[in-house]
């Protein structure tokens, strides 16, 4: 097996590892929701049932709400709040340029961000700095990247001590969200 092989062979092993290790921790943070859903009354495992019965009590599950840190909605507050006055929060879309700062690498931010971006329906990048902090270009509606927000700063080993937050033009061709560097 050539050198290049065998870099996609380990890339490719590492990728399901971490892909893995992901699906184990999401579990373990949502057992007793999993338990919830997947086991009957019997203690029965279906999920199939379970996710009907979910359901029909009201459409889909409501959105988890995530109690914000009050430092750091201090800090979105004053970083955001100037640019968001007068807005209204589901108006028409902007893009942001941010500067991340506190423990953002090695965390699981720039996924985190991707994951959550991604299910707002939002577009934009997130990379790593050489300076250790983290940037990121996020389209959308100010209440969507509020949301992702929001969620990073919950995150169990995030901790964002500070922001730069810039409004910038819309890239209008624009689609998905990425993960840029490695």
């Amino acid at each position: 097996m050539d050198h290049e092989s065998m870099r996609a062979l380990i890339g490719a092993v590492l990728l399901w590892a971490m892909g893995i290790a992901a699906v184990l921790f999401l579990v373990r943070k949502n057992w007793e929701q999993i338990r919830e859903i997947c086991l009957d009354d019997n203690g029965k495992f279906d999920p199939i049932r379970g996710l009907e019965k979910r359901f029909a009590q009201g459409g889909e599950p409501e959105e988890q709400d995530i109690a914000p840190n009050e430092k750091f909605m201090a800090l979105l507050m004053e970083q955001r709040g100037a640019q968001m006055a007068g807005f209204d929060p589901e108006r028409d879309h902007v893009r942001e340029h941010i500067i991340f700062r506190g423990r953002v690498q090695g965390v699981g931010f720039r996924y985190q961000a991707m994951y959550a971006a991604r299910s707002f329906g939002l577009t934009g990048w997130v990379e790593n700095l050489p300076d250790g902090s983290v940037e990121m270009e996020v389209q959308g509606t100010p209440a969507a990247i509020g949301k992702v927000l929001t969620h990073l700063s919950s995150g169990h080993w995030i901790r964002i001590d500070d922001m730069d937050v810039e409004e910038i033009p819309l890239a209008p061709t624009e689609r998905g969200f990425d993960v840029r560097g490695y």
